[in-house]
């Protein structure tokens, strides 16, 4: 069987998700290609990702990256060379592990058909989030938006449908029933790394060993509300040697508050900032040496692998109170959750969040949603309806969400159950 693996995108963490699908379908016959854009074998992730596995997969780099600035050309144009893929390659099963944003366009494509080569393949993808879910209710507008968003999903044809996020399930089967039929809420795969003391992880750093930390990690934008831990650091009144790690990309926006209000702390060395593309090595350092991982994000409602990883390692986090980080948080009693909206709470909850650091311990449920994203987990979840195509046994081992919240605590009063 031939198994399409599509990712046009070889930057960020892209080629982290497409390592995970090649070696979940390790031990199945099947023949691998992924199917990415040019040049993407020449991208920074591909030597620490896909380099040392690359005996397992064949590479097509024929379909150009789209314009991620324009939500909806890129949309468009990575739908558009989905479907490219499948007409090119003819493969018997596609893998698209970042579907967000353009199972929706395919799904136009297909009406307006210009998808043909779709229906000659079984479609599995993956999304993060979907932002036409998360819009409120109650408008007529927005409801209308919401089904013809619904529509377009629908029209996909794809058969299996993944999602890391029980929220979006929620509203798939409040909204649409014949996608949340499709979906399969899965593991967004953390690695299992041998502990690092915090003492040792900030010696390795090159970062002071003394004083408490808080560790923000990844690219750093004000989506994720990296803005508002900053602002909360500065207000929080905390010790001389407290500090504030940034690890990542920094977006304009943040350059621009590092070499604004807060130039004096990072001269004083009290906020380190360290620009740049996160190796796994990197992320694991930085959140074992913390005492305390910002998550504020202000408009990132869906899964956060960073929660997970944070999680795996034991630290607490302070996590924006909505969507997936918030609910999250609570459930399984991660750390303490903040309403972002609110500066003063933010620093507020900051430093008293600093202050329980040391008496952290994960909670039981912790251990189990921890479990529930292993790389070993989402292997299997990976690798699940290609068994039953190729006639085999399933895997006895899988952990599903339903094992995860059998140790969950309850929602709050009002919310509904995944």
């Amino acid at each position: 069987m031939h198994v399409v693996i599509f990712e046009s995108c070889p930057r960020g963490h892209r080629f982290t998700y497409v390592k995970h699908v090649v070696n979940g379908l390790a031990d199945l016959p099947v023949k691998i290609t992924i199917a990415t854009s040019p040049g993407a074998s020449a991208c920074e992730t591909f030597p620490e990702q896909l380099a040392p596995i690359a005996s397992r997969f064949s590479m097509a780099e024929a379909y150009p990256e789209a314009d991620p600035t324009n939500k909806f050309s890129y949309g468009w144009n990575t739908a558009a060379s989905m479907v490219a893929a499948a007409r090119d390659l003819k493969p018997d099963h596609i893998i698209a592990p970042s579907g967000d944003g353009v199972l929706e366009m395919l799904g136009a494509q297909r009406l307006a058909l210009r998808a043909g080569a779709m229906s000659r393949t079984e479609l599995e993808a993956m999304i993060m989030t979907c932002s036409w879910v998360y819009l409120p209710r109650g408008n007529p507008r927005r409801w209308a938006r919401r089904r013809a968003w619904a529509a377009l999903f629908g029209a996909t044809g794809l058969r299996t449908l993944h999602i890391i996020d029980p929220l979006l399930r929620r509203s798939f089967r409040a909204l649409t029933p014949s996608i949340a039929r499709r979906t399969v809420l899965s593991p967004d795969p953390v690695e299992a790394y041998p502990a690092v003391s915090k003492v040792e992880a900030r010696r390795r750093l090159n970062i002071p060993e003394s004083g408490r930390l808080i560790s923000c990690v990844g690219r750093l934008d004000e989506r994720k509300g990296v803005d508002i831990l900053i602002r909360a650091f500065l207000d929080a009144k905390l010790g001389s040697d407290d500090r504030l790690l940034l690890v990542g990309t920094h977006m304009p926006e943040v350059t621009s508050l590092l070499k604004g209000d807060a130039a004096e702390l990072v001269r004083q060395g009290r906020i380190i900032s360290q620009d740049g593309y996160v190796t796994d090595e990197q992320m694991i350092l930085s959140i074992a040496a913390a005492d305390l991982v910002g998550v504020t994000y202000r408009r990132h409602l869906g899964s956060a692998s960073i929660v997970i990883r944070a999680a795996a390692q034991g630290r607490p986090i302070l996590s924006s109170d909505l969507g997936w980080p918030g609910e999250t948080c609570r459930r399984f009693a991660l750390g303490t959750p903040c309403t972002v909206r609110d500066p003063v709470a933010v620093a507020n909850a900051l430093r008293s969040a600093l202050e329980s650091a040391p008496d952290f311990k994960p909670h039981p449920a912790a251990a189990r949603f921890v479990q529930f994203h292993s790389v070993e987990n989402a292997h299997q979840f990976w690798a699940r309806r290609l068994r039953e195509r190729l006639g085999l046994p399933p895997s006895q081992s899988l952990k599903t969400w339903d094992w995860v919240l059998e140790t969950a605590l309850p929602l709050p009063e009002g919310e509904s159950p995944p």
